[in-house]
C-alpha cells in the first residue's frame, strides 16, 4: 500500500496497493501478447493512434494538469506546459516517415541495407517532476517502432500516471499496448529478468540508476539511463544585456522549482560583471512570490516531499559551512523554499559533486576564459551547458572542451522533441528524443542480398 500526498498540505490525496506478484505477470503476459500483435500493425495504424492520442490529451487538458498540480506541488501553468509540451512531441513523431527504419547501404551486393526492428517489452521507470513529459518522451518513440511499454511510475504522481493510461486507451491503443505498473522496490528484479522485457529505460538518481543498470547487465537487457545533471550557466564579459541574461539563468533555475535536471544549477560569470549579474538574479527571484499553485500569475511552487525538502535544506546548510557566501537567504516553510543564491568558490566539492533540487542559485566566477572548461568539467555530471558571449567563435571553442552531452550557445538548455537528449559521465548513457531515440531500443538488422 502506499498513498500520494499533496505537498502543500501534506494531507492524504489517495491510497493506492501494489500489484501481487501474480497479477504482475500477468500484466507481463498480456503486454508479451500484445507486443505479437502490435509489431505488425502497419506504420499508418500506429500514427492514426498517435494523433488521437494528442486529441485527447488536448481534451483531457484540464484534468491532466490539475492533478500534476496537486500530487507534486508544480504551478498550474507549468502543469498546462508540460501537457502541453507533450502534446508537440506527439505531434512531432507523427510527421515522421516510415522510411526512417530503414537506412540503404552502398556497397558491391545487389542489395544492402540495415532494418531497424521492434524487439519487445519496454520497462519505463519514470521520476515525478514531469510525470506526463518523462512519461510520453520515452513511450511514443517505442511505440512507433513497435515495441510496447510498462510503466512503473514515481508513487507520489501515481494518480497523473492513471490518467494517462486511460487516455491512451481511449485514443485506440490496444489494451497491452501501454499498461501502468504499482511495483515496489523488491519487485523490480523479477520483472527485469522476465522474459517480456528486453529493454530498461530509467529516468532518476545516479544511485538507484546504477542499480537498474546493474540488474540490465544482470540479465542481458538494453538499458538508458538519464541520471540528472549539474548544469553550468557560463556567462562572458562580452554579453550586451546582463539584465536579460541573469534573468533567463533565473528562470531556467527557478522553473519547476528547480526540480529539472537539466535546469542551470551553476551560475560562472566572468569576474568583471559577477557584481552586476548577482544584482540582477537577486532582483529576479525576488518577484518569485509564494502564492496560490491555481492562481496563472505564480511562477514558483513547493518541493515535491518532505523527504526532499529536508535533503534540499541539509545541502543549502552544507554548502555554508564549507564557505558559500549567501547573497540571498532562503526561508523555509514545510515543503516552500524561497529562491536564494549562493556564491561559492571553484573548489567547493559540495555543490560540485552534488546535484541540487530546489530553488537555490550557485554562483562562482572565473578571471581568465581558458579556464572555463575546467570549471564546467569539474564534476562528475555531464548532461548540458550553456555558454553565453557574443563571439561565436570564442564559443565554439570552449564547446569543444566541454564534456557534457549537450551544449547550447545563447540559449538556456531545454528538451526538444526535434534533438537526441542525454549526458554522459554520471549522467548516465543513451538518449531519449528525436529520430535517433528510436533506434535506441531497437535490433538493427543487417540484409545483405547477393544475386547467384
Amino acid at each position: 500500500m502506499f498513498q500520494t500526498i499533496n505537498p502543500v498540505e501534506n494531507n492524504i490525496l489517495k491510497t493506492y496497493y501494489f500489484l501481487s506478484n501474480k497479477n504482475i505477470q500477468i500484466k507481463l503476459s498480456e503486454a508479451q501478447n500484445a507486443y505479437q500483435k502490435w509489431k505488425n500493425c502497419s506504420f499508418n495504424y500506429k500514427i492514426q493512434c498517435l494523433m488521437k492520442l494528442c486529441f485527447c490529451m488536448h481534451k483531457a487538458i484540464d484534468i491532466i494538469a490539475y492533478s500534476i498540480t496537486q500530487e507534486m506541488g508544480k504551478p498550474i501553468t507549468q502543469s498546462y506546459a508540460e501537457v502541453k509540451k507533450s502534446i508537440t512531441l506527439c505531434k512531432y513523431y507523427s510527421e515522421l516517415k516510415e522510411s526512417i527504419f530503414l537506412k540503404e547501404i552502398d556497397t558491391e551486393y545487389q542489395v544492402s541495407y540495415v532494418k531497424f526492428e521492434s524487439i519487445g517489452a519496454i520497462l519505463g521507470i519514470m521520476p515525478w517532476n514531469y510525470p506526463i513529459w518523462q512519461t510520453i518522451r520515452s513511450t511514443i518513440p517505442n511505440l512507433l517502432l513497435g515495441n510496447v511499454i510498462l510503466i512503473k511510475p514515481a508513487l507520489n504522481t501515481a494518480g497523473s500516471s492513471l490518467l494517462l493510461e486511460k487516455i491512451f486507451l481511449e485514443s485506440g491503443f490496444p489494451k497491452g499496448i501501454f499498461q501502468i505498473l504499482f511495483i515496489d522496490i523488491h519487485q523490480i528484479e523479477s520483472v527485469i529478468a522476465h522474459s517480456a522485457i528486453q529493454g530498461i529505460t530509467f529516468t532518476g538518481s545516479t544511485l538507484t540508476g546504477s542499480i537498474i543498470g546493474s540488474l540490465s547487465g544482470k540479465y542481458i537487457k538494453k538499458s538508458v539511463l538519464e541520471l540528472g545533471g549539474n548544469d553550468a550557466f557560463v556567462v562572458l564579459k562580452d554579453v550586451d544585456n546582463v539584465k536579460k541574461v541573469a534573468r533567463l539563468a533565473t528562470e531556467s533555475r527557478l522553473n519547476n522549482t528547480g526540480q529539472t535536471c537539466i535546469s542551470a544549477k551553476r551560475f560562472i560569470v566572468d569576474q568583471i560583471i559577477i557584481d552586476d549579474f548577482i544584482d540582477a538574479v537577486i532582483q529576479e527571484m525576488k518577484t518569485y512570490h509564494r502564492g496560490d499553485l491555481y492562481d496563472e500569475s505564480t511562477k514558483i511552487g513547493y518541493i515535491s516531499r518532505c523527504d526532499l525538502s529536508d535533503k534540499l535544506h541539509q545541502q543549502y546548510k552544507n554548502i555554508i559551512i564549507n564557505g558559500g557566501k549567501i547573497c540571498l537567504k532562503i526561508t523555509r516553510d514545510g515543503n516552500f523554499f524561497s529562491p536564494s543564491l549562493l556564491k561559492i568558490e571553484n573548489d567547493n566539492c559540495i555543490v560540485n559533486k552534488e546535484e541540487i533540487f530546489g530553488p537555490i542559485g550557485i554562483i562562482s566566477s572565473f578571471e581568465k576564459e581558458e579556464i572555463i572548461p575546467d570549471i564546467v568539467n569539474h564534476t562528475p555530471y555531464g548532461l548540458g551547458a550553456s555558454i553565453w558571449t557574443k563571439d561565436l567563435e570564442k564559443a565554439e571553442k570552449i564547446l569543444k572542451k566541454i564534456d557534457t552531452g549537450m551544449v547550447f550557445i545563447n540559449e538556456v538548455v531545454k528538451s526538444d522533441p526535434r534533438f537526441p537528449f542525454g549526458g554522459v559521465k554520471k549522467s548516465g548513457y543513451g538518449r531519449e528524443l528525436s529520430i535517433l531515440s528510436i533506434k535506441e531500443f531497437s535490433n538493427w538488422k543487417t540484409v545483405i542480398n547477393k544475386k547467384l
